[in-house]
């Protein structure tokens, strides 16, 4: 049983627009509640500044008040009417300088003014009366008067409802006004996103239209953020635009390389099947088992130079490249020696250490020999192989005492699936694919290094140049 496990997906990352969108809106609305807690803040201010002035007033009416009734309590009349203006029920106490009771509600908690209340400042503070909130000012007046006996304390208290309910109406009236100002701003936003994003969607279309077969670069106006995007795909469709190319022309040229190999190989196969000669037989299939080999050594030749352009270097290590050259000249022998060829390696006793892929830098050192042996030294004679160090590079020189290559074909000669004609004007008589010195020159430019034909007056010799490894001419010579 298999168990799907389906990982979350930030939807913020799925969509630039809703992300814009956010990033925007976000911090609006943090500004718009800061704003709303500010108001309610300041329409709690004012209310109570409201309230505390009307207060105020009220102490002073219910003094004069009780001045004129002379201690009586204040008129029913007087106080619907203050509780009319004000909202809430109005409470009232007023003392002697003496401590004596004139007039009011006398269940007040004890000490609740202050003694050392200045006279003619109202004292505003809350308390709790009848287990509800109340809000309170205590004035103290001088009143030249024998009943009154001189200083009088006039205290005035009120429920806080009205407050409360004035707060809350000045904050939904702001709330109300930041809740407008954030959904127009939202709608705004998002149609302003839109509008500004629509250059990604015409580049959008734009690349949607490229094809494997269609690669052009991407000509439209796009804003100034955008170009330097633009300007990297454009790079990328060139690159893959070459590539593309290249690996046509590989193909149609493989395909037209193997054809012939593999042509040969039918008839050689119908020519020993039909006949009814052994000696013929045999003869019949000493060629296809020639073609064959010839086929084998194309197809890996052309996933060599495949591997080379691809692959990069892989697992690089430190070789040494004396012994790795000296190697594949012993493995090269035995083919040497059956064309009465001779090979000479001159190489310092020293190593000289380089940094690389040993399988790819195996296959280029194969190549140089196995050019040289076919094109180079087919009649007899020496193949010098001579190792040198020159300003931190290793030169690998193969030298042959074949007919040479001319200057004007030392660059062609790189390019792949190609052989130069003879004198003649005839086609090489070895066998050849025109892939070997490619494949060394690909190989060589992936490790930093190059391949080139060096000039001489009589036979060719081919030049691979690779950078030596940090700190291995410390423990080598210059030859």
């Amino acid at each position: 049983m298999t168990r799907r496990v389906q990982l979350w997906r930030n939807p913020l990352s799925a969509s630039l627009r809703l992300r814009l969108f956010m990033l925007i809106i976000l911090p609006l609305v943090a500004v718009a509640m800061m704003a709303g807690a500010l108001r309610f803040w300041q329409a709690q201010t004012m209310s109570q500044a409201l309230y505390d002035d009307a207060l105020k007033v009220v102490a002073h009416v219910v003094a004069r008040e009780v001045i004129i009734t002379q201690g009586d309590v204040v008129s029913d009349a007087l106080l619907d009417s203050l509780v009319g203006v004000l909202g809430d029920p109005i409470f009232y106490n007023v003392s002697a300088a003496d401590g004596r009771f004139l007039a009011g509600f006398t269940d007040i908690p004890a000490n609740i003014v202050p003694d050392d209340l200045r006279g003619g400042e109202p004292h505003f503070f809350d308390f709790i009366y009848a287990d509800k909130p109340v809000r309170a000012v205590a004035l103290r007046e001088f009143i030249s008067d024998p009943f009154f006996d001189g200083w009088t304390t006039v205290l005035v208290w009120q429920t806080t409802t009205q407050r409360r309910a004035l707060s809350m109406v000045i904050l939904q009236q702001a709330l109300s006004i930041l809740l407008a100002v954030v959904v127009t701003a939202a709608a705004a936003v998002w149609f302003g996103i839109a509008r500004g994003l629509r250059p990604l969607t015409d580049l959008r279309a734009a690349v949607s239209l490229r094809s494997p077969s269609e690669l052009g670069p991407i000509r439209r106006v796009v804003p100034t953020e955008v170009r330097p995007l633009v300007g990297t795909m454009n790079s990328l469709f060139a690159r893959l635009q070459a590539e593309m190319q290249r690996r046509n022309a590989f193909i149609a040229n493989a395909a037209h390389q193997i054809r012939n190999p593999v042509a040969a190989i039918k008839a050689q196969a119908e020519a020993a099947i039909s006949t009814k000669d052994p000696d013929q037989r045999d003869v019949r299939l000493q060629d296809l088992h020639t073609a064959a080999s010839e086929l084998s050594r194309l197809s890996q030749q052309l996933l060599s130079l495949e591997s080379a352009d691809h692959s990069g270097l892989g697992d690089t290590a430190l070789i040494d490249f004396t012994w790795l050259v000296a190697d594949m000249a012993r493995k090269f022998a035995p083919a040497a020696l059956d064309q009465a060829i001779e090979i000479n390696l001159d190489a310092p006793e020293q190593p000289l250490n380089v940094q690389g892929n040993e399988i790819l830098l195996r296959e280029a050192v194969e190549n140089l020999l196995d050019n040289a042996l076919r094109y180079g030294a087919a009649n007899g004679g020496e193949l010098t192989l001579r190792l040198e160090c020159e300003q931190q590079h290793v030169k690998l020189f193969v030298k042959d005492e074949g007919p040479g290559i001319p200057v004007l074909a030392s660059e062609q000669v790189f390019e792949r699936f190609i052989r130069l004609p003879q004198a003649d004007g005839k086609e090489q008589a070895r066998s050849g694919c025109g892939l070997g010195l490619a494949i060394v020159r690909t190989i060589a430019a992936s490790h930093g290094g190059s391949a080139h034909v060096a000039p001489e007056t009589t036979g060719c010799t081919i030049v691979l140049t690779l950078p030596l490894a940090a700190g291995s001419l410390q423990n080598s010579t210059q030859v």
